[in-house]
């Protein structure tokens, strides 16, 4: 930068280093979200034949990151053993949880460090195949896994039977054949079901059914999940369930 300076003798002229105003500001990170919902979508498929094929899509959460008066290159730690560099980066997280997500920036100047924490919670959708009689030759159970990650989490969500209009109507049914629904949570351990909380155990003659559950303060360990099990005692079947639930990120 010139400066003309006018003094009585004259004219003089100053050259200036011109200083950039934002090299003084600190080194920062922003996040595009401080929290973010990972999907989880099962779809049972049967082609006539209840042998049922499992669709499974998972969508994870993206985060991006952007580095701020960063007088370097810069280095991200995103706190789950994934590493990038670059003034930008995007970031998906495979488990609930909370993270650290460290920028460092390292010049002629030294190191500056800059730290953000975001978190992921869990959202699942399961469609399950047609419910059968548990009196049938094909009887089976419903299950729907919950896929819970060690710590403490909440879970909410709710069980919806429907009837899938192929036959008459739930409400037109006399009363000898109303229809029958037991949702169960099942706490299991290595596979084997080790306590059994019923929900629902009773009849009802609408088209739909919601059944809604709550899980304050679940803590596994390795090894422990919970599920939902759906049974029925109708001769045909008639009722297609879906099940929704989200979950916290989990607290250790």
């Amino acid at each position: 930068m010139i400066i003309m300076i006018s003094t009585a003798g004259g004219v003089a002229i100053a050259k200036l280093s011109e200083m950039n105003s934002s090299s003084s500001a600190p080194f920062a990170v922003n996040a595009s979200s401080m929290s973010g919902v990972n999907e989880y979508i099962l779809i049972e498929v049967d082609e006539g034949d209840n042998d049922e094929e499992e669709v499974i899509t998972t969508k994870l959460h993206e985060f991006f990151f952007e580095s701020l008066n960063a007088k370097g290159m810069v280095t991200w730690d995103f706190g789950d053993g994934s590493f990038a560099t670059g003034k930008e980066a995007s970031h998906s997280y495979e488990d609930a949880g909370y993270y650290t997500v460290t920028a460092t920036s390292t010049s002629s100047r030294g190191i500056e460090l800059a730290t953000i924490i975001v978190m992921v919670e869990k959202s699942g959708y399961v469609e399950s195949d047609n419910m059968e009689c548990a009196c049938s030759p094909t009887a089976k159970s419903t299950i729907i896994g919950l896929v819970p990650v060690p710590g403490m989490v909440n879970f909410e969500g709710v069980v919806t039977v429907t009837h899938d209009g192929s036959s008459e109507s739930c409400s037109l049914r006399n009363p000898f054949q109303e229809c029958h629904l037991r949702v169960i949570i099942e706490y299991t351990k290595d596979g084997n079901v080790m306590e059994q909380q019923i929900l629902f155990d009773d009849t009802f003659r609408t088209n739909e059914k919601n059944i809604e559950f709550e899980l304050i303060d679940f803590e596994t360990e390795a090894g422990e999940s919970v599920q939902i099990r759906l049974e029925t005692d109708q001769l045909r079947d008639w009722h297609k369930p879906s099940t929704s639930w989200t979950m916290t990120a989990p607290i250790w």
